[in-house]
C-alpha cells in the first residue's frame, strides 16, 4: 500500500529558529520528522510514499532530492562536479515518493483529495507529518481488513485536544473535532489511518473540505470507521517542549517508533 502524508502548511517557530518551517523537517536527531516518519512505516515494508505539499513544500522536496548527496559518502571532481561516485547506499534507497503540490491554503480533506490519481489500490494509508509513534502497523492494516469499513484511525489517548472519538463497545459513535476531555470515554485521533479508496467519494477538492470534521463525522453516522486502539507511545509537536522532549529521546537512544 501507498502511505499518503501531509506535508508543508504554516509550520512552526520553535525557538532559535529564525522562520517558521514545515514541522516535518524539525530535526530532533540527524534526520528531520518526517524521514523519521517514514522510517516506521518502511520498517513494515511500506516503502512508495505521497507527499501531499503545502505552503514551504518546496523544502520539503528539495530535502529529499539532495539526500543522497547529503547522507552517503561521495567523490567527484571538481571539473565534473556533476560526476558523482558513490562510496556506499542508505537504506532508503528503495523508497519511492511523489511529491503532490497541494496548494498553500487546503485543508486535509482537499489535499487528500487531490492525491486520489496517484492511488492505485483499494486500500492505502495516510498520516501526518508532525506525529510519531510505535504504532503496529501491521496489526493495524489487519484490523482495516477484517473491519471492512471505509477508514481504520488510530486512537490513542494523550490529555490533549485533538478529535476525539467517543466509543461504546469498542466503537465509535461519535466523533468530537475538538476533545476537551482527558480521552476518558475514549481515544483521540492519533492519525495513522487506513482508507478504503471509497474515501474518495466523501471528499471535496475545495480548500474548505477538512478531514478531521465533517468527514469523519459522516463516517460515524454511517458506521463506516473502526478505531484501532493504541495504548503505546504517541507524541506529536506542537512547540518547543514536545521539541526538547523527542530530542532527549533520541539522546538516550530511546526512539521506540524505531523498533519493530
Amino acid at each position: 500500500m501507498k502511505v499518503v502524508i501531509t506535508c508543508g502548511g504554516e509550520g512552526i517557530r520553535l525557538k532559535h529558529q529564525l522562520a517558521y518551517i514545515p514541522k516535518g523537517l524539525v530535526y530532533i536527531d540527524d534526520k528531520p520528522l518526517l524521514w523519521h516518519i517514514m522510517k516506521r512505516f518502511s520498517l513494515f515494508g511500506f516503502n512508495e510514499f505521497v507527499l501531499a505539499l503545502g505552503k514551504n513544500g518546496n523544502m520539503i522536496r528539495d530535502y529529499f532530492l539532495r539526500y543522497n548527496l547529503y547522507t552517503n559518502n561521495i567523490e567527484f571532481t571538481i571539473r565534473r562536479p556533476m560526476d558523482i561516485r558513490y562510496y556506499n547506499q542508505s537504506q532508503e534507497e528503495d523508497w519511492k515518493i511523489s511529491f503532490v503540490n497541494t496548494g498553500e491554503s487546503a485543508n486535509t480533506g482537499a489535499r487528500l483529495a487531490r492525491c486520489q490519481k496517484y492511488i492505485d489500490t483499494d486500500d492505502f494509508l495516510f498520516t501526518y507529518s508532525d506525529c510519531l509513534s510505535n504504532v503496529d502497523l501491521e496489526k493495524l492494516s489487519r484490523r482495516h481488513t477484517q473491519a471492512k469499513k471505509v477508514a481504520t484511525v488510530t486512537g490513542v489517548m494523550p490529555p490533549f485536544r485533538y478529535g476525539e472519538f467517543i466509543m461504546r463497545s469498542g466503537k465509535a459513535v461519535q466523533y468530537a473535532a475538538e476533545s476537551k476531555l482527558m480521552a476518558s470515554q475514549g481515544c483521540v485521533n492519533g492519525g495513522f489511518v487506513v482508507f478504503n479508496k471509497k474515501i474518495f467519494s466523501q471528499l471535496s477538492s475545495y480548500n474548505e473540505c477538512v478531514l478531521e470534521n465533517g468527514v469523519y463525522k459522516s463516517l460515524v453516522k454511517k458506521k463506516q470507521i473502526e478505531v484501532f486502539q493504541h495504548k503505546g507511545f504517541w507524541q506529536c509537536l506542537d512547540n518547543d517542549r514536545e521539541h526538547e522532549y523527542l530530542k532527549k529521546l533520541c539522546e538516550s537512544n530511546k526512539r521506540v517508533w524505531l523498533e519493530k
